[in-house]
C-alpha cells in the first residue's frame, strides 16, 4: 500500500525537478573548497570568506551542483525506484528488501548560477549573483515495502488476525529562485565580515505526509501465501469476514501548474504538472552572515549561518487534500466487496491513488510560509609553508527536515597561486567513511566533490562544476 504512497511523492519531486530544469541533485557548496582562497564557491557557504579574484559567471556556462544522499539505498537504487515506478514486483525482490533500515531516508539538492559577479573595491568585495535552487528529503518505512511483499504471497500471514500498521512516511520539497547581494569587508589584517541578503521567488512547495495507515482484516477461507495482485473472482469466493483499510495523510502544495486530477468518486487518480502554467508562487527573503578571524599569523578560525530566510506562498497557488478512507470497509456479505480488496491492496502499480483516497480540499485555503534549510558552518585551519600549505577541519549542520545533516571534513591544501588551487577531503560522518573528496581550480575552472561516486552502491555522491571569468585580485 505505502509503497504507492512513496512513489507517489518520488513522481511529485520528479516532476518538478525536471519542469524547473535541473538535474537530480543536497548542497549548494562543496566543503573540500571552503579553505582554497582562489575558490569564489566558498562564499555560498561563509560570505566573511572571500576569494583573491573577482569574477564573473555567465548564463549556461557557471556553477552548477547537485547532490545525494541515502542513508540504505545506493545510486543505482534511487534511480530504478523511478525507473520501476509503475511495477511493483521491483519492491518486493529479496534484493531490493534486504538493502532497506527500518526507515529508509534520502536528500537531494541541486542549484546552479544564471549570473553572478563578484568584484574588489578596496577592502571590501561586492557579489551580486542570481541563481535557481532546489531541496527535498523524504522517509520512507521498510514496514511499507513489507506490507507490498505480504500481498504478493511472499510473506506468509494468518489473514484471521491481520494487520500492519505504518506511519513516518514523509516527503518535503522545495523549488525557488533566488537574486542575491554579498559584501565582505577587511577589518585590519585579521578579521573579516561578511553577508549576503537574498530575494526569493518561490517556484514550487510540496508537503506530503502519512500521519498513520492501517490495513486490518477477519477471513476465513484465504491461504497464508495468497497472492492479492494475481487473485481471480473464483479464487476468492472462499474467503468470508471483514476487512478495512484507514489512512490519516495530508498534501499541502504551492506551485502554479500542479494539478491534481480527480476521478468520478471525487479521489485524486492523477497528479500532473503543466509546464505551460509554471510561474511564481511565492515571495520570501533569507540573509547570510559569517566571520573569519587570523588567531595567528598560521591559524584562524570561521563561522557562518547561512539561508536564514523564508518563502511566503500566495493562496492562489496553494492546494491541499486529504484522505477519506472512509468506504475502504469490506465484508464478504456483501457482494463484490472483496473483490474490491483485492483489487485495492493487490495493484500492480507502485502509484496506487486508489488506496491513499486523497480527497481535494478547498475549503480555508491561505497564503503559506515556509522556512528555508539553514546552515551553519564552523572551520579551523592551520596555514604552513608561507601559506602554500594548508590544514583544515569543518563542522557543517544543515537544518532539514524532518532530520539535520551534520558532517565534519578534514582537509589538506595546496595553494601555489590565486589561479592554482587543490585540496583533498575526508568526511566520516555522513557515509560512514567510505567517501574522500577532491577539489581543484585550474584558471577559470573548478571542479570539486566531497563524495566521490564508487559505483552503483554509492551512498552520498555530490559535485559542483564552474566556469567562469576572472577579474582583478585585490593587489591589482
Amino acid at each position: 500500500m505505502t509503497n504507492q504512497l512513496c512513489c507517489a511523492r518520488l513522481r511529485i519531486v520528479m516532476i518538478l525537478l525536471l519542469a524547473c530544469s535541473f538535474g537530480v541533485g543536497n548542497a549548494q557548496f562543496v566543503r573540500t573548497s571552503y579553505f582554497m582562497d582562489g575558490a569564489q564557491y566558498r562564499l555560498q557557504l561563509n560570505p566573511a570568506l572571500a576569494p583573491t579574484r573577482g569574477y564573473i559567471h555567465l548564463p549556461g556556462v557557471s556553477r552548477a551542483d547537485a547532490s545525494l544522499r541515502s542513508n540504505a539505498l545506493g545510486a543505482e537504487d534511487i534511480y530504478n525506484l523511478f525507473k520501476n515506478a509503475d511495477d511493483a514486483d521491483f519492491f518486493t525482490t529479496d534484493k531490493f528488501f534486504n538493502k532497506l533500515k527500518e526507515y529508509n531516508k534520502a536528500n537531494a539538492s541541486t542549484g546552479t548560477d544564471l549570473f553572478a559577479v563578484g568584484k574588489w573595491h578596496g577592502n571590501g568585495f561586492i557579489s551580486v549573483n542570481i541563481g535557481l535552487r532546489v531541496d527535498g528529503n523524504m522517509t520512507v518505512s521498510r514496514e511499507l515495502f513489507s506490507f507490498m511483499r505480504d500481498m504478493k504471497g511472499i510473506n506468509s500471514n494468518d489473514y484471521a488476525d491481520y494487520a500492519r500498521h505504518l506511519q513516518g512516511e514523509e516527503l518535503n520539497f522545495n523549488a525557488y529562485s533566488e537574486v542575491g547581494v554579498g559584501y565582505t569587508r577587511l577589518i585590519g589584517d585579521r578579521l573579516s565580515v561578511g553577508g549576503r541578503v537574498k530575494g526569493l521567488l518561490g517556484l514550487g512547495n510540496v508537503k506530503f505526509k502519512i500521519n498513520n495507515a492501517s490495513v486490518k482484516t477477519n477471513l476465513q477461507g484465504v491461504g497464508p501465501d495468497f497472492n492479492w495482485s494475481a487473485a481471480e473472482p473464483d479464487e476468492l469466493l472462499d474467503a468470508t469476514g471483514t476487512a478495512q483499510i484507514d489512512v490519516d495523510a495530508d498534501l499541502v502544495a504551492s506551485c502554479h501548474g500542479l494539478e491534481l486530477k480527480t476521478n468520478t468518486d471525487g479521489y485524486i487518480d492523477k497528479i500532473k504538472y503543466n509546464t505551460n502554467k509554471m510561474g511564481i508562487a511565492g515571495f520570501g527573503a533569507a540573509f547570510d552572515l559569517g566571520v573569519a578571524m587570523k588567531v595567528t599569523d598560521e591559524f584562524s578560525l570561521s563561522a557562518a549561518i547561512t539561508d536564514l530566510g523564508f518563502i511566503k506562498w500566495t493562496k492562489g497557488s496553494t492546494q491541499k487534500a486529504h484522505s477519506n478512507t472512509s468506504d475502504l470497509n469490506y465484508d464478504s456479505s456483501n457482494p463484490g466487496d472483496i473483490e474490491r480488496f483485492a483489487n485495492v491492496v493487490g495493484s500492480s502499480k507502485a502509484l496506487n491513488l486508489d488506496m491513499v483516497r486523497l480527497v481535494p480540499d478547498n475549503t480555508d485555503i491561505k497564503s503559506r510560509q515556509s522556512m528555508l534549510a539553514s546552515t551553519l558552518a564552523l572551520g579551523a585551519e592551520y596555514r604552513l609553508v608561507n601559506d602554500k600549505l594548508s590544514l583544515g577541519a569543518l563542522f557543517t549542520n544543515r537544518f532539514n527536515k524532518p532530520d539535520n545533516d551534520s558532517e565534519l571534513t578534514f582537509s589538506v591544501g595546496v595553494h601555489p597561486s590565486s589561479l592554482l588551487d587543490f585540496a583533498v577531503s575526508y568526511s566520516p560522518v555522513m557515509c560512514g567513511g567510505n567517501s574522500f573528496g577532491l577539489a581543484m581550480k585550474l584558471g577559470p575552472l573548478f571542479v570539486g566533490t566531497d563524495y566521490m561516486f564508487m559505483g552503483k552502491n554509492t551512498k552520498c555522491c555530490n559535485v559542483l562544476v564552474g566556469l567562469s571569468i576572472p577579474l582583478d585580485t585585490r593587489d591589482d
